[in-house]
């Protein structure tokens, strides 16, 4: 299975906005109450068009995207939604892993934040990343590259 990412094309954007809605449905039903479908679609756009992102292809089909900044002193996974049909098949790991390489060339940590009750929080925590701060909604987490 060869994980690769692209940028964006305009007609990705169905498919990210169905990823998104299918990925985060149930964490945020569990998190903040019943779905409503207007609300996730203005909170996908708003995400969608402030920062560039990357379309997820497993063996060449899509089956996520991705923002991820390199930024002076780490890098910041801003978003990594892996549609549900292709979850628990080792993409969001290969592409984190993918991530955690470019760091440590770099020597920079890795940061992301995710919901307190989203599943993929033991994916991050398996990976080595640890939280460095937490609010009520949110868990901050880093991953530290080992020194040359």
């Amino acid at each position: 299975m060869e994980i690769t990412r692209r940028p964006t094309q305009e007609a990705d954007t169905d498919f990210a906005r169905e990823a998104h809605h299918r990925a985060y449905h149930d964490v945020s039903i569990q998190q903040f109450g019943p779905w409503d479908e207007r609300a996730q679609d203005r909170y996908f756009q708003t995400g969608w068009t402030a920062a560039v992102h990357e379309i997820v292809l497993c063996d060449g089909a899509p089956c996520g995207y991705a923002c991820i900044e390199e930024r002076p002193h780490d890098m910041h996974v801003r978003e990594l939604v892996i549609h549900p049909d292709f979850q628990n098949r080792g993409i969001g790991s290969a592409v984190l892993r993918q991530v955690m390489a470019r760091a440590q060339e770099r020597q920079v940590p890795v940061r992301l934040g995710t919901f307190v009750k989203n599943r993929a929080l033991h994916l991050y925590q398996r990976l080595g990343f640890e939280e460095f701060d937490r609010t009520e909604v949110h868990i901050l987490l880093q991953w530290v590259p080992k020194a040359k």
